[in-house]
């Protein structure tokens, strides 16, 4: 415990020695500066077949940043965040998004499955949630 009297929260590690060596090269190869941008992870799920969230335990036990969030919620220079709040939603897509949320909260997965199928950028699915003060979380990669 801390000082404080709680307790802090830690991450656990293993040594990169334990990473696949071909996950973690094609992570190294792919990222820049220790970062890897969140479509680019993606194009590696794809194509070694691995599940998102061990992407980003990956990229933490490598001390590699994920950037440029699909959704806009994060890692966008400057301004970090580029979601906007708009004036209105669409009716169907609005349905769409309250019927998957829960406690005006809706999973970053939900929100892509709701691209896919009102055949959207991601960032409007954002901006649409913004707009309605529903919240994205969970991120498939574990950034937030």
């Amino acid at each position: 415990m801390s000082e404080s009297g709680s307790k802090a929260k830690k991450k656990e590690y293993h040594s990169q020695d334990s990473l696949d060596p071909k996950r973690r090269d094609c992570i190294l190869e792919y990222s820049k500066n220790g970062k890897l941008p969140c479509a680019v992870a993606f194009q590696i799920v794809e194509n070694m077949g691995m599940p998102p969230d061990e992407i980003g335990k990956y990229t933490d036990q490598m001390e590699i940043r994920i950037v440029k969030c699909q959704l806009g919620l994060f890692g966008h220079r400057p301004v970090k965040k580029i979601v906007k709040s708009g004036e209105m939603v669409d009716e169907t897509l609005k349905k769409a998004i309250h019927q998957k949320s829960i406690q005006n909260r809706l999973s970053c997965i939900d929100a892509w499955k709701i691209a896919s199928e009102f055949g959207i950028g991601k960032l409007a699915v954002s901006n649409a949630c913004e707009t309605l003060s529903i919240k994205i979380y969970s991120c498939q990669l574990g950034a937030f």
